[in-house]
C-alpha cells in the first residue's frame, strides 16, 4: 500500500485506501510484531482480528491493514472487536456498529 489514510486507537491502528481500480470485494492484512509477544501469542491475535473482520459487514472497494499495539496483548474477544468496529466506522469501510456473527 504506497499511499493512504490511518486511523488509530490505543490498541490498533488502521491504514486503508480506495482501490484503483475499484473493487466489489476489500481485501484486509493483518500486523502484529514481535514486540506484542512470542509467536503463540501473535497468531492468537491474527486470528482473532482475522475472525473480527469476516464476522462484520463493510463496504467493498478497500484495501486495509490492521497493525496491533502493545495496548492489545490481554484484550478479550469482545475489546477487540469493539476497537476494530471504531476504527472501521471513523474511516467509513463500516457504516454502522458492528456487532459479531456469532454469540
Amino acid at each position: 500500500m504506497e499511499s493512504g489514510e490511518s486511523w488509530s486507537d490505543r490498541k490498533f491502528v488502521l491504514v486503508a485506501s480506495n482501490q484503483t481500480p475499484p473493487s466489489v470485494t476489500t481485501r484486509f492484512g493483518f500486523s502484529v510484531s514481535k514486540r506484542i509477544g512470542n509467536a503463540v501469542i501473535r497468531n492468537q491475535m491474527k486470528r482473532r482480528l482475522r475472525t473480527v473482520v469476516t464476522n462484520c459487514d463493510y463496504s467493498g472497494g478497500w484495501d486495509a491493514v490492521l497493525i496491533a499495539r502493545k495496548g492489545s496483548v490481554g484484550c478479550t474477544y469482545k475489546e477487540i472487536e469493539r476497537s476494530v468496529s471504531r476504527l472501521l466506522i471513523k474511516s467509513g469501510i463500516a457504516t454502522d456498529r458492528l456487532e459479531s456473527k456469532t454469540r
